[in-house]
């Protein structure tokens, strides 16, 4: 058998809420042409519905602070004597 290598990608997106609490939200396998306004428009809709809310105090959302994707490899070695 040879050796499998695998490639994940995700979007982490961190927030923050009106009373300092934050949050890290993963999204695995996003779209590959995800642009500012795509975040920006985002971020307006998170904040006019409130979909999430801080975990501390129920505090309010209050906006995106930071957008990354990532992308993960991993190798799966083969070490059988085959």
């Amino acid at each position: 058998m040879a050796d499998i290598v695998k490639t994940a990608y995700n979007l982490v997106i961190e927030t923050a809420f009106v009373d300092g609490d934050t949050r890290t939200l993963t999204i695995k396998n996003p779209r590959s042409n995800i642009s500012q306004s795509d975040i920006t428009d985002l971020n307006s809709y998170m904040q006019e519905n409130n979909i999430i809310i801080g975990d501390k105090d129920g505090s309010t959302f209050g906006r995106i602070k930071k957008v990354t994707r990532r992308s993960s490899t991993t190798t799966y070695l083969d070490i059988s004597d085959d």
